[in-house]
């Protein structure tokens, strides 16, 4: 009788979703929809970015104000110019980004290219895919 009973509370616990807490628990929804390779690809991205910013910030001798506008500014609004780099400080950087991602050389038009903090940083993925 004992047994009967444990099982009908069972049936009937589940049939009312009692037992609700053991049911698996979905992904959030914006993590669902990324493979693998997409959360990898966003870490990738970001570390980039950093290193990039991290380049850009030492071949200013780090100027406190670079650094401060760089916080300030997402990547794609991040302007050279508004750094005050000139093509001398473009040839520089792009030899310090040539070392740290072992890129092939740029020759000027590829400079000419990076206006943006996030155009240097789609280069480098691009290259390094």
């Amino acid at each position: 009788m004992a047994r009967l009973s444990l099982v009908l509370f069972t049936a009937v616990a589940a049939l009312s979703g009692a037992f609700g807490f053991l049911m698996p628990i979905a992904p959030k929804a914006s993590m669902a929809c990324r493979s693998p390779v997409a959360r990898f690809l966003v870490v990738m991205n970001a570390d980039f970015s950093k290193s990039v910013r991290d380049i850009i910030i030492s071949n200013s001798g780090d100027d406190p104000e670079v650094a401060e506008y760089l916080s300030s500014h997402a990547d794609e609004k991040a302007d050279f110019t508004e750094l005050g780099f000139d093509s001398l400080d473009l040839a520089e950087f792009s030899m310090a980004l040539q070392s740290e991602f072992d890129l092939p050389d740029l020759d000027e038009e590829a400079l000419a290219q990076f206006k943006t903090v996030k155009d240097v940083v789609d280069y480098v993925e691009k290259v390094k895919a």
